[in-house]
C-alpha cells in the first residue's frame, strides 16, 4: 500500500470515528512531520466513563505499523448527571491506569491491529474492547451522596471546613493526623477562600513542584480529604521549570471540558512557575454556563496571590493585559 493509500485509510478512519462518537470527539492536532495526530474523546458505556487519548498515525499507518497511543485521562460521566435534589452529588471515580494496564492495552492493540484486522484500521475494535477490558477493572459507580453543609440555617451552602473569610491550609479527615494544620511529610499545600454561586463551590488549592512526581504527590495528597475526593471536579494545572530553562505544563480537566487549559492560561498570565493549582467544584444543582469558568480562575488566582506563589511584577503586568481586553 503506497502512503496515499495509507493517507486515505487514515482520513477514513478519522471520518468514521467522527460518525460513531462525534464529531467533536475527534480532536486534530498539529504535528511538525508527515505523522498525524489527535485526541480521540471516547465513550466507554460499559464502565460508564469517557476517556480522552492522544492517538499517533505513523506515515506508514495501517499498511506497515500500528498506531501508537499515549493515555491522557478518564473521568467518570455517570458523576456528571444531575440527581433529583440540588446538594446531591454522585461520587467521582479515580480512573487510573497501572503501569502493567498500560502494558495490556498496547500489546492489544498491536495484537489487534496484526491479527484481527490484518494490517488495516483498528482504532474502534481497539476502543470496544478497551470499554470491556476496563470495565472488569475499575470501579463500579457509587451512589448519590449528599453535599457537606453547614448548621447555621444560613443561605450559604458552603461546607463547614471551608466557609472562612481567611485562607487555610487543608487538613485531610482520612489522615492519622488529620487534626494538624499540616501532615508531617505532606506537601504544603495552600487553600484559598471558598468562592459560591447559587449552591456551587469553588476552592483552588496550591503547592510549590518541580517535578511530575510533586504534582502527583500533591494531588494524592488532596484526595485523601473526602470531601475533596468526592468533589464533581478537581481540575488541575501545574507549569514547572526545567534544570535547562524550558517549561514544563499540564492540564487536566477532570471532566470539566476546557477549564484545564483555561487554569493552565491563567498559569502563564502571571507566570507562575513551579506551582501546581486544583480547583474543586462541588456542583449545587444548578448549572452556571460560563460562568464557571470565570469562577474556576478567580479562585485560583486568589489562592495564588494569598499564598505568595506569583509576585508584584506579574499582578500588575495581567493587570494591564485584562485592561487593554
Amino acid at each position: 500500500m503506497s502512503v496515499s493509500d495509507n493517507w486515505q485509510r487514515q482520513q477514513d478512519e478519522i471520518v468514521a470515528l467522527q460518525a460513531i462518537f462525534g464529531e467533536s470527539a475527534v480532536e486534530m492536532c498539529e504535528t511538525a512531520g508527515p505523522q498525524r495526530s489527535f485526541v480521540l474523546h471516547a465513550p466507554l458505556d460499559m464502565c460508564e466513563a469517557r476517556a480522552s487519548i492522544h492517538i499517533y498515525l505513523p506515515e506508514t499507518y495501517p499498511s506497515v505499523d500500528p498506531p501508537i497511543f499515549e493515555w491522557i485521562g478518564a473521568y467518570d460521566s455517570n458523576a456528571d448527571s444531575v440527581v433529583d435534589k440540588p446538594g446531591y452529588v454522585i461520587p467521582r471515580r479515580q480512573l487510573v491506569l497501572s503501569k502493567d494496564m498500560c502494558d495490556d492495552i498496547e500489546n492489544e492493540l498491536c495484537r489487534a491491529w496484526m491479527e484481527d484486522m490484518c494490517c488495516d484500521v483498528v482504532i474502534f475494535t481497539w476502543i470496544t474492547w478497551l470499554d470491556t477490558y476496563l470495565t472488569e477493572l475499575w470501579p463500579r459507580p457509587a451512589a448519590p451522596i449528599q453535599l457537606p453543609r453547614d448548621d447555621s440555617n444560613s443561605a450559604s451552602s458552603v461546607p463547614a471546613a471551608l466557609n472562612c473569610t481567611e485562607p487555610i491550609y487543608a487538613t485531610h479527615v482520612d489522615s492519622p493526623l488529620a487534626d494538624a494544620s499540616v501532615r508531617e511529610n505532606a506537601p504544603n499545600i495552600f487553600t484559598g477562600t471558598a468562592l459560591e454561586m447559587k449552591k456551587s463551590v469553588f476552592v483552588a488549592h496550591v503547592a510549590q513542584v518541580y517535578s511530575g512526581e510533586d504534582v502527583q504527590a500533591v494531588r494524592d495528597e488532596l484526595m485523601r480529604d473526602r470531601k475533596i475526593a468526592q468533589a464533581t471536579h478537581n481540575i488541575l494545572a501545574y507549569r514547572i521549570r526545567l534544570d535547562n530553562g524550558s517549561i514544563c505544563q499540564d492540564n487536566d480537566d477532570d471532566g470539566e471540558t476546557a477549564a484545564g487549559k483555561r487554569l493552565g492560561h491563567l498559569l502563564q498570565l502571571v507566570e507562575a512557575e513551579n506551582v501546581v493549582v486544583v480547583v474543586t467544584r462541588w456542583f449545587g444543582g444548578t448549572h452556571l454556563g460560563p460562568d464557571r469558568f470565570k469562577l474556576i480562575n478567580n479562585a485560583a488566582r486568589q489562592a495564588l496571590e494569598a499564598g505568595g506563589f506569583i509576585d508584584e511584577q506579574a499582578k500588575s503586568t495581567t493587570s494591564k493585559k485584562t485592561n487593554r481586553k
